[in-house]
């Protein structure tokens, strides 16, 4: 798979944005995508160069943002970074398309309160029912532990 093939069907999928790539050292390739056009690009990424493995969705906080990155598998890595606002973090699930997707997305919205829009089951996965001090990965409640 050619990154120019790639980098052209996304944007045939999403007409409206443009795409980068950013090579990075150990054959793993991270193209920015918008959080509108997630489905499609993933779509296309199954359909057009039949990647479908997701091997995680890991996250991160960036002070008023939040980095998504789906980490893809298929010869070499493909990861997807999404940018969302980190007072409203909201997503579209990918449990339709790839259902393994289901547990990689609650420990997100766990960790960092994002919200997977139509998520089937967003019931907690690895806190308590009762945890209210908000996502234990968000910087201020993580400052909030290390002082307590």
């Amino acid at each position: 798979m050619e990154l120019k093939n790639l980098l052209a069907a996304l944007e045939d999928a999403c007409p409206d944005h443009s795409f980068e790539a950013h090579a990075m050292p150990v054959d793993e390739t991270v193209i920015e995508i918008p959080a509108a056009c997630l489905e499609k690009v993933v779509d296309v990424l199954r359909s057009t160069f039949s990647i479908y493995h997701l091997s995680t969705i890991t996250g991160q906080d960036r002070g008023t943002e939040l980095n998504l990155l789906y980490h893809f598998w298929h010869e070499r890595g493909i990861t997807l970074q999404v940018t969302l606002p980190r007072d409203d973090a909201r997503v579209s699930t990918l449990t339709g398309a790839i259902p393994g997707a289901d547990f990689y997305e609650r420990e997100v919205g766990e960790m960092l309160g994002v919200t997977f829009e139509g998520h089937p089951g967003p019931e907690h996965l690895l806190l308590p029912e009762d945890w209210k001090t908000g996502p234990p990965l968000l910087k201020e409640h993580a400052a909030d532990e290390e002082e307590a």
